[in-house]
Parts: structure tokens; C-alpha cells; sequence
């Protein structure tokens, strides 16, 4: 009902603007009905192309932080991406997805789960060794999943099939295991994880998810998320990735994005 009413919205303006243009040509009464009625025809398909294109925005956009980094956002699956992938986790880096510690439904679930089920002593070993020279804090009360906690924007990366993925601490976690994300850290982290990534792409282009905008993210609508996490990038003037920054979204259109208001919003911001 939504996406009628925005079509027939968006059909009449393109109408009315049209048939305005043409009004002001009165010479074209001079000519005999089958050409009017051809212009009537092409003023309507006019029409129905602007209002299509208004009600199904684009589902990428380039823009760029500076000369060598562009920022690509775009409609997709993180992991079928090749190249460096970011991996939001908790404060603990925990591998236990079992609906309590990691939802399955997460980003950090679904990269235990698709890339590591079977080979969780690995993966945990791999975790220890890239976290062992960084400082942390010992919470000896915790009942299930790793005790150590590490500040919050802490980056480690792993490498798996080809690809680097970067897992970085985004969430902290409280004694009933309910995630949280510091607003004061939010853009703090975002930096962080962007300069860790221009570290290892080399090359290879960076795929990142929406931070924050998942279980216990920043209550925030997705489409505001989305424009800080550029400005904080805009602010990282010293980092490169050539190949660009992919932010990957799954289904833009369910978190309520228009991709047209982002670009639009970054020209503004930029001038």
C-alpha cells in the first residue's frame, strides 16, 4: 500500500511537470491528434519511468572518504563476500553460539556457525594467540564463555579461506549477557577497526556490516547509523584502502534505508 501510494505520488508529480513544459508551447496545438495523442502516450511513460525510479532507489552508491578510499554501500550477504571481512563480537570474543552467549542470528553466530562448527578448538586457539600481547581485564565471575575481557574497539584478524576477516570487539556484555554498545566509544570503535582494516586489505577490497545495528546496537534508526559510520569514516584522513570500503546491507529496504537520501545527505555535508 505504501509503495502504490509513493508511485502514484511521485507518477503525478512527473505529470504535472511535464504536461506544464509542454503548456507552455502553445504552437503544438497546430498539430493533428495522432501526434498529440503520441505525446499524451510518451508523457505517461515518462511519467511511470520517474515514478519507478523514485519508489525503487538504487541498491549501491559510491562515495568517496578521500582519492584512495572509496566507500561502496550496497545490498548483499557479508558472507559471500572475498576480501577482508569485519566481524562485529562481544568484549570477550566468546564461540559459543547457543542462544544465550551468541545468538545464532548474529553476525558473530553466523561466522562461528558457517565458517568454524566443527572446528571450534581452532578457531578459539587462533583467538588466543592473535589476543595474547593485548592487555585485558579478568572477570573470574563469569559462569560460561571466556573470561577475559578486552576494551572495546580491540581488533584481531583471522585468516580462512582465502579471506581475512577482522573480528572486532563492538559490544559489552553485562552479568545476564545482554549486549551493549557505549555511545561515547561507538565512533571511537568505527575508527579503529577502519584503521585496522586499511592495515591487512592490501589489495583486497573491505566488507563490512552495518555496526550497531544489530542486537543490543545504538537505538538509532538504521538509516542515521549508517550516515555517522560514514562521517567518522570521513574524519580517518590518513587511511587508504584503494579497492574501497564495502558497508554490506541485508535488505536494504527492511531497515528502512534509501541509499538516494545517503548520497544526496554526503554531497550536502561534503560542499
Amino acid at each position: 500500500m505504501k509503495i502504490a501510494k509513493n508511485f502514484f505520488s511521485h507518477f503525478l508529480i512527473a505529470i504535472g511537470a511535464i504536461s506544464a513544459f509542454i503548456g507552455a508551447f502553445s504552437w503544438l496545438a497546430g498539430y493533428s491528434s495522432s501526434v498529440q495523442l503520441i505525446i499524451s502516450f510518451g508523457i505517461i511513460i515518462v511519467g511511470v519511468a520517474y515514478a519507478l525510479f523514485q519508489i525503487y532507489p538504487p541498491q549501491k552508491i559510491k562515495l568517496f572518504a578521500n582519492h584512495s578510499f572509496p566507500i561502496y554501500i550496497e545490498e548483499g550477504d557479508l558472507f559471500n563476500q572475498k576480501g577482508v571481512i569485519i566481524i562485529p563480537v562481544n568484549e570477550y570474543f566468546d564461540t559459543i553460539v547457543d542462544d544465550k552467549i551468541i545468538a545464532s542470528n548474529t553476525i558473530h553466530g553466523k561466522f562461528v556457525d558457517k565458517l568454524f562448527k566443527s572446528r571450534i578448538i581452532d578457531l578459539d586457539a587462533e583467538i588466543a594467540h592473535e589476543l595474547e600481547s593485548i592487555e585485558s581485564e579478568e572477570n573470574s565471575e563469569r559462569a560460561q564463555g571466556n573470561t577475559k575481557r578486552y576494551p572495546l574497539g580491540t581488533c584481531i584478524s583471522i585468516e580462512d579461506g582465502g579471506n581475512v576477516y577482522i573480528l572486532v570487539a563492538l559490544t559489552n556484555f553485562d552479568e545476564h549477557n545482554k549486549a551493549s554498545i557505549p555511545m561515547q566509544e561507538y565512533g571511537s570503535i568505527i575508527q579503529k577497526v577502519i584503521i585496522k582494516a586499511s592495515t591487512v586489505a592490501n589489495s583486497r577490497p573491505v566488507y563490512m556490516p552495518l555496526l550497531g545495528s544489530g542486537q543490543g546496537g545504538i537505538k538509532k534508526p538504521a538509516q542515521r547509523i549508517l550516515f555517522y559510520i560514514i562521517s567518522q569514516i570521513e574524519f580517518s584522513t590518513e587511511v587508504s584502502i584503494p579497492e574501497g570500503l564495502h558497508i554490506v546491507i541485508y535488505k536494504l529496504s527492511d531497515k528502512g534505508i534509501n541509499l538516494d537520501d545517503i548520497k544526496s545527505a554526503w554531497q550536502s555535508a561534503i560542499k
